[in-house]
């Protein structure tokens, strides 16, 4: 007999009944687990201000700046496990334009994959020779082995005798020959071209076409997961978000935004609430210029996963990375504060310990000649009624009541005895009308001032000193707006919305632990009215 051989088997033997002890007490991860979860990461990012005063700057150069800067942050969510990425709207192409002509040189003829036969893969593809944005896109997923989402320009050429576009409204081309998009694009490991989405809800874009009508685009990854997409204003619209939440069941969202914050409509309050309405997960990148133009995020059935917001007014970029379930469907929250356990076991060091500041100004919007064109209204100009009033320690069911254009908001809280006696200041707003010319909205928000001045009531604040023990916030919506609920705290880390039952008029909150920001109930008129109320968890 083989003692030597028989000493090997039985250590071996030894060696595997070892493994399978440590894997059922859950020290070793098994297969199961992993097919359950995928890691996911976003990247918050500011693209720096175009140099007009270099003869040699060109858009082209520019843009692949950009991608390289993009390159080492993908490099980074890959050692850190993550199998997606997504980048922000606008990250690549800066706004270094304002008009269909000024934007042209930044855009690429985009192929549709979901209308061809062959996969298409523009990487060292001579066929994409002279569309080095897509090639390079396409080079990086393959070179680190990962799905890419990322934010840029599609110029799709037409007359009115033909048709190349599905969505031209009936082959209504425009005068300069052809439509100009903003574009939403993901890539798979392999370097494929799997989706492209045209926004179709602009934000004082006149250099881009809308998608008309909205077009709901998909995409499905080797890790068993379908992705719907989403750029920036999409996401307050009935379009297409009730297609791909009632026809393609979608509980996984591709976010790319250079959302402007407002203390009504703060950038991850939004993106919280659409994981909570539609027990989604989002993965939201955003644009980092300013705290004004900031908010990223990881959420999973409205918990938080990973955020950021740039707390200062110069630019910054944060790379987050989380694991989120692949179904958030299963994964329901029956208390308000549930979040502390499931974002700290799936929130995933992203190797950056702090943010990542960068030494050049936000990028700004300017004409050819460098004249400053930041001049589109902002959402504070709207005719909103305002109601400060001041908070103080421990008060019992206090109530404020706002009323615009016969819509009534009120405001019932009690605070406690934490309170900052420096900022005491709140107030409520309603609004009922016209939304500077966009859509028709409903508003009801309570939110604490900038300071102890009326005037600053309006102003962004992300922070707070003082502790509300409860809140009741309701408004008279009419039955065709559709309600966006947030709440906000700081630091912003439970899920507050976790009792909130889509449709509900009313946010109710007790037990709140941590300082109170603000809470708001923002509605848009959608055309159909089945869509608002009616548009219930039967679907999603």
């Amino acid at each position: 007999m083989n003692i030597k051989k028989s000493k090997q088997q039985l250590f071996f033997v030894v060696f595997l009944i070892f493994i399978i002890i440590l894997t059922l007490l859950g020290f070793v991860k098994g297969n199961n687990d992993d097919d359950d979860y995928y890691i996911g990461a976003v990247l918050e990012y500011t693209p720096p201000e175009y140099n007009f005063k270099d003869p040699n700057e060109t858009p082209i150069k520019y843009v692949l700046a950009n991608v390289k800067r993009y390159n080492s942050y993908v490099q980074i969510a890959k050692s850190q496990g993550a199998q997606i990425i997504v980048f922000p709207e606008y990250g690549l192409l800066g706004n270094a334009f304002a008009t269909r002509d000024q934007v042209l040189p930044y855009l690429e003829v985009i192929p549709d994959p979901h209308q061809s036969s062959q996969p298409i893969i523009p990487c060292n593809n001579e066929d994409f020779d002279n569309r080095t944005i897509l090639q390079s896109l396409s080079c990086i997923a393959i070179q680190n082995s990962i799905v890419l989402v990322a934010d840029m320009g599609d110029v799709q050429y037409c007359d009115n005798s033909t048709s190349i576009n599905n969505n031209d409204n009936n082959n209504n081309c425009p005068a300069d020959g052809r439509f100009q998009y903003n574009t939403q694009v993901a890539f798979s490991e392999k370097g494929e071209l799997l989706a492209k989405y045209h926004k179709s809800h602009l934000y004082s874009e006149p250099y881009f076409n809308p998608s008309s009508p909205p077009d709901p685009v998909i995409f499905s990854t080797n890790f068993n997961v379908t992705f719907g997409m989403f750029i920036c204003f999409d996401i307050l619209f009935e379009e297409p978000q009730k297609t791909l939440i009632q026809k393609y069941g979608i509980h996984n969202l591709v976010y790319s935004t250079q959302w402007v914050n407002v203390n009504y409509a703060y950038a991850r309050g939004i993106q919280e609430s659409w994981s909570k309405l539609y027990n989604a997960n989002v993965l939201a990148a955003n644009i980092g210029a300013t705290s004004a133009i900031s908010g990223s995020g990881i959420y999973s059935n409205g918990n938080f996963i990973n955020t950021f917001q740039n707390p200062t007014t110069k630019p910054a970029n944060k790379l987050l990375v989380g694991k989120l379930p692949k179904d958030p469907t299963t994964t329901t929250t029956t208390t308000t504060t549930t979040t502390k356990s499931s974002s700290s076991n799936n929130k995933i060091n992203s190797g950056i310990e702090a943010i990542d500041f960068v030494n050049y100004k936000p990028f700004k919007q300017y004409d050819g000649d460098g004249v400053n064109l930041n001049d589109v209204k902002t959402p504070t100009s709207i005719n909103a009624t305002i109601i400060p009033f001041l908070i103080s320690e421990n008060q019992v069911n206090k109530t404020i009541i706002s009323e615009n254009n016969g819509f009534s908001c009120t405001f019932t809280y009690s605070t406690s005895d934490r309170i900052d006696k420096n900022r005491l200041l709140y107030s409520l707003v309603s609004f009922n009308g016209n939304f500077n010319d966009f859509f028709n909205s409903q508003l009801c928000s309570a939110s604490i001032c900038a300071s102890n001045d009326p005037n600053s009531c309006f102003d962004n604040v992300f922070d707070s000193s003082s502790t509300f023990t409860s809140l009741h916030i309701q408004g008279n919506f009419q039955s065709d707006y559709h309600i966006v609920p947030t709440f906000t705290t700081y630091p912003l880390i439970d899920n507050y919305l976790s009792n909130y039952q889509f449709g509900d008029q009313f946010i109710s909150v007790s037990n709140i632990e941590q300082y109170f920001v603000g809470t708001s109930l923002f509605a848009i008129q959608w055309n159909d009215t089945s869509s608002s109320d009616n548009l219930s968890y039967e679907y999603i």
